[in-house]
C-alpha cells in the first residue's frame, strides 16, 4: 500500500489528537517581512492571500504561471503530484534559493481526486523536511473534517469523523504533517468554514436563494433548520493564514477553526451562523423582503434528513475562540460582506432590518 492510499484508509480517531496552541504568542521578531512561499494562489482564497501579503516577496508554486504576478511575485513551475516520493518536488523547492526564515503556505488542494490530494500534501512536507531555510508552515484545511454527527459545540479537542472523501482527504493531507514535520519547523493548521465572498457568487448560495429563489429557499430552511452555515469572510480568511504565518505560539503544533462567529457583536448574525433558517431570516431582513414560510417539520426529521445528506446535524456549531485567544482579531465583519451582496443583487431597495453593516470590525476578543 503507498503512503497516500495508507493515510486515506486509516481510521478516524476516537479522540482528538491535533494540538491546539496556548494563547500566549512569542515575541515573532523580523517574521512579518519574511518571504513566503505559496501553493495554490491562483485560486480563490489564493488571490485574496496575495492581495493580503502585498509589498512581501511571494514565491507561487504551481503547474500553471498566473496570469499576472505583481512586483512582489515571483513564479516557480511545480507540480506537487509529480515524482516519488517527492523527489522532483524536493529538488524544484531547493532550488528555490529563499533566504533564512521563509514561511510556507499549503493552499492546493485536489478536490477531485482525493488520493493525489494527499500525495501533493506528502511531497511538499518531504520537501520542507530537507529546506532547513523554512521555518514555518501554515496548512489550510477545512471544519468538514469533524464530520456532521457532533451536537453542540465543535472545537478544535473534538474528535474527527469525516463522512465525505473531501473531508477525509483534508484530515489526511493534516495527519503527516502534525506526526512527520521536522522538529525545528512550526506549524499552524487553519480549519477554515465556508469562506464567502461577494465578489464568487458561488461562494454565497444560500444567501443567493434566500434572495432569488425563495421557494428552493423555503424548502432547505425547512429541511435545515437549526444546522450551521459556519462563514468566514474571504477576507478574513486571508488575514488568519497571515496571522498564521507572523505570529509564532507557545506550542510549535498548533491547529485552529476560522469561522466568523461575531459572538455579541451582533446578536442577529450570530444566531445567523449557526443556524441555516435564521441566515436566510436575517438575509431577508436586511434586504427588506418579508419572511419565509417554512414546513413545520420535527426536529427528528431534520436531524434524518441531515444524516443521509451528510450534513452538519442540527445544533452543531463550530468555535473560533481558540484562534481569538492566541492574538487573532478579525478585519473584516460579516454584516458588510452579507450586505455588499445585497447590494449587488438588490441594488434599488433601502436595507431594513436589524443589522446594520459598517462601523469598525469587532474583534471579538
Amino acid at each position: 500500500m503507498d503512503k497516500p492510499t495508507e493515510y486515506l484508509a486509516r481510521p478516524v480517531a476516537a479522540r482528538a489528537t491535533a494540538p491546539v496552541a496556548a494563547s500566549a504568542p512569542r515575541p515573532r521578531g523580523d517574521a512579518a517581512g519574511s518571504t513566503v512561499v505559496l501553493t495554490g494562489g491562483g485560486g480563490f482564497i489564493g488571490g485574496h492571500v496575495r492581495a493580503a501579503l502585498a509589498g512581501r516577496e511571494v514565491v507561487l508554486l504551481g503547474r500553471r504561471r498566473p496570469a499576472a504576478l505583481g512586483s512582489h511575485e515571483r513564479w516557480a513551475r511545480v507540480d506537487l503530484a509529480a515524482g516519488t516520493p517527492g523527489a522532483l518536488v524536493t529538488r524544484s523547492i531547493e532550488a528555490l534559493d529563499v533566504p533564512a526564515g521563509t514561511a510556507l503556505c499549503h493552499l492546493a488542494h485536489d478536490v477531485g481526486d482525493p488520493k493525489q490530494a494527499v500525495t501533493m500534501s506528502l511531497n511538499l512536507l518531504a520537501a520542507v523536511n530537507t529546506c532547513p531555510q523554512i521555518t514555518r508552515v501554515a496548512l489550510v484545511s477545512t471544519v468538514s473534517v469533524y464530520g456532521p454527527s457532533h451536537r453542540g459545540l465543535v472545537d478544535e479537542t473534538t474528535a474527527c469523523r469525516p463522512r465525505s472523501a473531501y473531508a477525509r482527504s483534508k484530515l489526511a493531507a493534516e495527519r503527516p504533517w502534525l506526526t512527520a514535520l521536522r522538529a525545528d519547523c512550526e506549524l499552524m493548521v487553519l480549519r477554515m468554514g465556508s469562506v464567502i465572498s461577494a465578489r464568487r457568487p458561488a461562494s454565497y448560495q444560500p444567501i443567493f436563494d434566500a434572495l432569488r429563489r425563495p421557494l428552493r429557499a423555503a424548502a432547505l430552511g425547512s429541511l435545515r433548520q437549526g444546522t450551521p452555515v459556519s462563514y468566514v469572510t474571504a477576507g478574513n480568511a486571508a488575514a488568519a493564514i497571515q496571522f498564521a504565518l507572523d505570529t509564532p505560539q507557545v506550542a510549535r503544533r498548533a491547529t485552529f477553526n476560522v469561522v466568523d462567529d461575531l459572538g455579541g457583536a451582533n446578536a442577529a448574525l450570530a444566531r445567523a451562523n449557526v443556524n441555516y433558517a435564521a441566515m436566510q431570516d436575517t438575509v431577508r431582513a436586511l434586504a427588506g423582503l418579508p419572511a419565509l414560510w417554512r414546513f413545520p417539520l420535527p426536529v427528528a426529521a431534520v436531524d434524518g434528513a441531515a444524516r443521509v445528506l451528510r450534513r452538519p446535524r442540527p445544533g452543531q456549531w463550530y468555535s473560533s475562540a481558540a484562534l481569538r485567544a492566541a492574538g487573532f482579531c478579525a478585519p473584516y465583519t460579516l454584516a458588510d460582506e452579507i450586505a455588499r451582496i445585497v447590494d449587488g443583487h438588490l441594488p434599488d431597495r433601502a436595507r431594513a432590518g436589524s443589522v446594520e453593516p459598517g462601523g469598525d470590525a469587532p474583534c471579538g476578543c
